[in-house]
C-alpha cells in the first residue's frame, strides 16, 4: 500500500485510543442487562454447571468400565456400563440442547434491550456529538459492536464457564486417581498463563485495529452514499473508489493479522 493511501486511511481523528479493552467491570456492567431475565439466566447457569460435570464424567465412566468389568471379563458388567454410558450421553445431549436454547434466548433479549438503550441514549446527545462523530461510526456501534456483545453473551460467557467447570472436575478426578500426575500438570499452569497473557495482548491490539478499520469503512460508505450528488458534481467517482478500495484492502490486512495471531 502506498504512503499516500496509508496516510489517507489512518488519520489521527480515526483512531479510538479512548476505547477501553474488555475487563471485569465491563463484564459486570453487561451482566446487569440479564437482571430482567433472572429466572432464565439462573436456569442457564444450572445447566452450564451440570454440563461441565457431565462431560468429564463420560470419560471417567469409560475408564471405570475398562478397569472393572472389561478387566474382569464380566459380560453383565460391560452391558450395565454401556447402558449407564448411554443414559449419561443422552442426558448430556438433552442438557446441551436446552443450554444452547436458553443462551440464544437470553442473548437476543439482552441485545434487544441494549440496542434500545443505545438508541435512547443517542436521542439525548447534543448536536455537537453528531457533528464530531461520523455516521458510519455510529452505525458500526449499533451493528457490529452490539453483535459482538450478543456473541459474548450467547457463546463465549457460558462456554467459558463450561470449560472452567470441566477443568475443575477433571482436576478433582486427577487428584483422586494420580496425585503425582496432577502436580506435574499443575506445574505447567504458570507457563500456560504467561503464554495466554502474551497472545491475549497481541490479539486484543489486533482486534481493536480491525474494529477501527471497520469503522472507517462504514463511515466512508455512509458518507459516500449521503454525498453522492456532491461526488458526481465534482467528478470524484474514480478518486473516491480508489480511496475506498485502499480502505477495504487495509481492513482485509487487519483481519488476516487477527487470523495469524490466533
Amino acid at each position: 500500500m502506498s504512503r499516500r493511501s496509508t496516510l489517507t486511511i489512518r488519520r489521527p481523528e480515526d483512531r479510538e485510543e479512548h476505547a477501553r479493552p474488555l475487563d471485569l467491570r465491563l463484564i459486570l456492567r453487561l451482566w446487569t442487562y440479564t437482571r430482567p431475565y433472572a429466572a432464565q439466566r439462573n436456569w442457564l447457569l444450572v445447566l452450564v454447571i451440570l454440563r461441565s460435570i457431565q462431560l468429564p464424567a463420560l470419560t471417567w465412566l469409560v475408564a471405570a468400565v475398562i478397569r472393572g468389568p472389561v478387566a474382569d471379563r464380566s459380560v453383565s458388567g460391560v452391558v450395565l456400563g454401556a447402558l449407564a454410558f448411554l443414559v449419561l450421553a443422552v442426558s448430556t445431549q438433552f442438557v446441551m440442547h436446552f443450554r444452547q436454547r436458553l443462551a440464544l434466548e437470553l442473548g437476543e433479549a439482552v441485545v434487544f434491550d441494549l440496542r434500545n438503550a443505545v438508541f435512547a441514549h443517542l436521542q439525548r446527545l447534543p448536536m455537537s456529538f453528531f457533528h464530531q462523530t461520523k455516521l458510519g461510526r455510529i452505525i458500526s456501534r449499533m451493528s457490529s459492536d452490539v453483535e459482538n456483545l450478543r456473541i459474548g453473551v450467547q457463546d463465549v460467557l457460558f462456554v467459558s464457564v463450561v470449560q472452567l467447570g470441566q477443568m475443575l472436575v477433571a482436576a478433582l478426578f486427577m487428584v483422586w486417581a494420580d496425585p503425582s500426575l496432577f502436580l506435574l500438570v499443575l506445574g505447567l499452569a504458570p507457563v500456560l498463563y504467561v503464554l495466554n497473557r502474551m497472545f491475549h495482548r497481541r490479539l486484543s491490539v489486533a482486534l481493536r485495529e480491525v474494529q477501527e478499520s471497520f469503522s472507517r469503512v462504514t463511515a466512508t460508505l455512509a458518507e459516500s452514499v449521503n454525498g453522492i450528488r456532491v461526488t458526481q458534481g465534482f467528478v470524484r467517482q474514480r478518486a473516491n473508489a480508489e480511496m475506498f478500495s485502499d480502505m477495504v484492502t487495509d481492513h482485509s490486512r487487519y483481519n488476516l493479522s487477527v487470523t495469524n495471531t490466533q
